[in-house]
């Protein structure tokens, strides 16, 4: 028998909007961690281009950078986006 401090307790229950509230928070950091990946991999396409095209290694830093911010960018402003024509049109 465990003693009194380690026995494990029962008497937390956990609501419907605990487990909503638990799953949405998961989902939103996949979703923040697809994006990052997403947005990474068009970045190293953007640079591996300008790199084949024979730019020296700042102008392959730039256009990798700026391909991560916009791909970012959209991905971020896309989300916000779809949820508002899901309300009004669903």
């Amino acid at each position: 028998m465990l003693p009194a401090s380690e026995e494990p307790t029962t008497t937390s229950t956990s609501t419907t909007a605990d487990l909503h509230a638990a799953c949405a928070r998961s989902l939103g950091a996949h979703r923040l961690l697809i994006m990052t990946l997403f947005a990474t991999v068009i970045a190293l396409v953007a640079a591996l281009v300008e790199s084949l095209a024979g730019a020296g290694v700042p102008a392959v830093l730039r256009s990798g950078g700026t391909a991560f911010a916009t791909a970012v960018g959209l991905c971020l402003g896309a989300v916000p986006a779809v949820r508002e024509l899901r309300k009004r049109y669903y």
